[in-house]
């Protein structure tokens, strides 16, 4: 069964299909859909989550064995199944159409692919899986429908928008779902009921003062020093310190994706889905620089600044730890003993 991106969240609240193949063409509709469907997940009773990024070269027994090892007090489970390249060996192929014709009943399967060639379409894995899961296609929304898509995630904000600062806006993204996406945060973030083309002008402006897309993009340039008077100038101009670090935290977790597909075997383009211009040229410079570990760490230090944020680290500076995790990402770490990284008693 085929679904529209745009009604997965209806379709997921009949109930979680046994399997799911998401096709990745476009970036936020893709991100957007495998969000839904693990949430959906979660909220029917599937508590545990396994995440299996394979390839072609990987050890497929990996899909067995998370089926097959199941948390004793968690027996309904998500596998978030991650094939970057499309391609999964002759072993991989086998094991997907046998699923296929079995699905587990405890389990909800998640098959993540990219853009589906005509190769792929053609492997009896592919056919298998299409005949047994509900398909979710997250393509392009095609121009003649983007001012729609964009009005209404306005709408979702609580924004009204002219005409004429639609047209505006939807020419400025070109057709970017997640640069429109990044537009409404921050006119969002601005303050704005209506969206008129001074408006737009002006929040423009303001996104260039508390700009914190540009702060997580100067980190991961390595702009160590840039980015500490951004990240200070932000704070002293009181920007929530959990609107701070859900930036620097969702382009780290960004950037440990890229990572991780790199490894399993993905090209730069595969790699890299879900980013974008400025942000995904900052992401791949970061890149060049951290391995896989060192980015891992770096998520790490960005919840434990979440948990310093929301008062559950008995020790901690939360204002210390933005710096830190700032200064990490840009690959240099402060000098200065950190309370996040070294609490008292850890």
């Amino acid at each position: 069964m085929a679904v529209d991106p745009g009604r997965i969240d209806q379709s997921l609240r009949k109930g979680v299909a046994p399997l799911y193949m998401l096709l990745g063409e476009e970036p936020l509709q893709t991100i957007e859909a495998a969000d839904a469907i693990r949430a959906a997940a979660r909220e029917q009773g599937f508590d545990e989550r396994t995440v299996l990024d394979l390839s072609a070269q990987s050890d497929w027994s990996a899909l067995d064995a998370a089926v097959r090892d199941r948390s004793l007090f968690a027996s309904r489970t998500l596998v978030d199944l991650r094939l970057a390249t499309g391609k999964p060996g002759r072993e991989g192929g086998e094991r997907l159409k046998a699923y296929a014709a079995a699905p587990e009943p405890d389990i909800v399967l998640l098959l993540q692919l990219p853009r589906p060639d005509r190769d792929m379409r053609r492997a009896a894995w592919f056919k298998a899986m299409e005949s047994a899961a509900v398909v979710v296609h997250a393509r392009p929304v095609p121009p003649e429908r983007l001012d729609g898509w964009i009005r209404d995630r306005l709408t979702r904000h609580g924004l009204r928008i002219t005409d004429e600062a639609l047209q505006l806006l939807a020419a400025r993204v070109e057709g970017n779902l997640l640069a429109a996406r990044q537009e409404i945060e921050k006119l969002a973030l601005a303050g704005v009921q209506g969206v008129d083309l001074e408006t737009l002008a002006e929040a423009t402006a303001d996104a260039a003062r508390f700009d914190l897309f540009g702060l997580s993009a100067a980190a991961l340039r390595g702009e160590t020093g840039r980015a500490l008077r951004m990240l200070e100038g932000l704070l002293d101009e009181g920007q929530p310190e959990p609107l701070i670090l859900w930036a620097l935290a969702r382009d780290a977790r960004l950037l440990v994706q890229a990572l991780e597909r790199r490894a399993a075997g993905a090209n730069d383009r595969e790699a890299f889905q879900g980013s974008f211009g400025d942000q995904q040229k900052a992401l791949r410079l970061a890149a060049g620089r951290l391995d896989v570990a060192r980015a891992r760490d770096i998520l790490r230090l960005a919840a434990r600044v979440d948990r310093v944020i929301k008062g559950q680290e008995q020790h901690g500076d939360a204002r210390q730890g933005l710096l830190d995790l700032v200064a990490r990402m840009a690959g240099r770490p402060l000098t200065v003993a950190d309370p996040v990284l070294n609490p008292e008693g850890a």
